[in-house]
């Protein structure tokens, strides 16, 4: 009886205790929401739907768009004029990740070691407090990708000049993908179906498209109810159909990269009036990347064939699923054919090529940060194994690699793959003399060379690459060496000059912190 009593004491205290806690947690949330109501959250319009969007979520609750794609767009543009306050404190090195090859000449170079590091083949500035300005980074990067700066930017970027349907400065021309300066494939995939989807609403805007009427398929034997190719009848001629001659096409998409072909399968899939043009083969940019693996953490969403997952997330293993969507999807890609003008020509774009002219109301632009690399013109040069770009020096360990070229790009490269002795490292120049050197650069060169972590072949020429070795002609015979992977980097054609000449602007975007 006595622990029955207890009990009932026990309980009725602890009760009494819980619901005066609860009263005191009601109070304050009444006075919370209170504070609350006097301050309203925050929010700005979604670029894609123009809803209100909470000030830092990650994607619009409206229609799911990453708030992440317009993350240049709002950037900071940098001027001419400081504007720093007098008290500046000390300088810090601001890396242009456009421009960062992942050599690691600036952290050798900076005598605070441990201050900047490499993540994901990119320099970054790890340890801001180790920073003394000294600047030597500066000095030392082969491609001017750093300066010193003050205040809490992160990172700058050498970009066109896009608003947040990406299109320019130049009415009707839209830049997307890497060269509208963010090269991950998903965002570039994402930024080539809004361009088009702006494209599309203009038109219609303007009384030129309407959609396409689709063909319901009643067998019941058929189970997906997604419209193939042949189930949607295109409301304007077909784009397979259209030739260089005097027809007036909706939109005229430069480049079959992952933007490209996004913007393509998007037009296609809306029966807009559209040709692609190519000037190398479908998806070039990612013929361009290294023989080795990358994450595809998650499903891509493509236009007219909905959630793509890479399984393999190979190099080999993308291109297979590029070209089985061109296969399936019948889009039109005119391939090897480059453009060699764009201007406008009244309402119009007036395009030329080497095949002739073509005419059309908006142009996409969805061509590759570094334009075009300059080739070889040997025997092999189509292989995987070559490629114009180095993008992660540190995931090479143990190969045989051949850098072919003699400026501060192939030695740089040469260099950082060759660091400590991780791989067998041939550089091959026509030349007898890297005239064209920076100071350093040469010093580093002729260091690993005595060192042996890098063979230099000075007046040598490639003849043809093999798939497990390369054929050079060096002083005067013919000499084979194994290999497993080819960088040539004898320069190339930047894109920033072709957009100056069509007009567009080229501005500097400051990502700060």
């Amino acid at each position: 009886m006595e622990t029955l009593v207890a009990f009932l004491f026990a309980f009725c205290l602890t009760l009494f205790f819980v619901r005066r806690y609860v009263k005191k947690l009601s109070a304050k949330s009444g006075g919370g929401g209170t504070a609350a109501a006097a301050t309203p959250t925050q929010t700005h319009a979604c670029p894609r739907c123009n809803n209100p969007v909470v000030r830092g979520a990650a994607f619009c609750a409206s229609c799911g768009a990453p708030m992440a794609l317009w993350n240049l767009q709002r950037a900071t543009q940098q001027t001419g004029s400081s504007g720093e306050p007098a008290d500046k404190g000390r300088p810090r090195p601001v890396i242009n990740a456009t421009l960062c090859i992942g050599c690691g000449s600036c952290i050798d170079a900076c005598p605070e070691k441990g201050t900047l590091e490499l993540v994901s083949g990119k320099a970054i500035l790890a340890h801001p407090e180790r920073c003394m300005g000294h600047g030597d980074c500066v000095s030392a990067c082969p491609t001017s990708g750093i300066l010193l700066a003050f205040g809490d930017t992160l990172q700058t970027l050498r970009v066109p000049n896009i608003n947040q349907v990406f299109e320019s400065n130049v009415a009707g021309l839209y830049i997307v993908g890497e060269l509208g300066g963010m090269g991950l494939i998903k965002t570039a995939i994402n930024e080539g179906k809004l361009a088009i989807d702006d494209v599309r609403t203009r038109l219609e805007r303007e009384g030129l498209w309407s959609a396409p009427e689709i063909e319901h398929n009643h067998d019941e034997s058929t189970s997906s109810h997604a419209p193939t190719k042949s189930a949607v009848k295109l409301a304007r001629n077909s784009p397979a159909d259209t030739g260089v001659d005097d027809v007036i096409h909706d939109v005229l998409i430069v480049g079959a990269g992952p933007a490209g072909l996004s913007a393509t399968l998007t037009a296609h899939q809306y029966g807009l009036k559209y040709v692609t043009l190519e000037q190398g083969e479908i998806a070039a940019t990612i013929r361009n990347y290294p023989r080795h693996k990358f994450l595809m953490a998650e499903p891509l969403e493509m236009p007219l064939i909905g959630s793509l997952y890479i399984s393999d997330s190979t190099k080999e293993g993308l291109l297979a699923v590029w070209e089985t969507i061109v296969r399936n999807t019948g889009v039109a890609i005119r391939t090897n054919e480059k453009v060699e003008q764009l201007q406008r020509d009244g309402e119009v774009f007036m395009v030329r090529t080497a095949a002739g002219e073509y005419r059309a109301r908006y142009v996409v632009l969805a061509l590759g940060k570094r334009g075009s690399p300059r080739r070889l013109g040997v025997p092999g040069e189509d292989q995987n194994k070559v490629t114009y770009r180095l993008i992660e020096a540190e995931s090479y360990s143990g190969e045989d690699i051949l850098v072919i070229g003699g400026g501060d790009s192939a030695v740089e490269a040469a260099l950082a793959l060759g660091s400590h002795a991780r791989n067998r490292v041939t550089l091959c120049y026509r030349g007898a003399d890297f005239s064209r050197l920076k100071e350093r650069n040469r010093q580093r060169l002729a260091a690993a060379e005595r060192e042996k972590q890098v063979r230099v072949l000075r007046a040598s020429t490639v003849e043809e690459i093999l798939p497990d070795t390369v054929r050079l002609t060096f002083e005067g015979k013919s000499l084979m060496l194994p290999n497993r992977y080819v960088f040539v980097m004898i320069g190339g054609e930047s894109p920033e000059d072709f957009l100056k000449k069509t007009g567009v602007e080229i501005v500097e975007k400051v990502l700060s912190a």
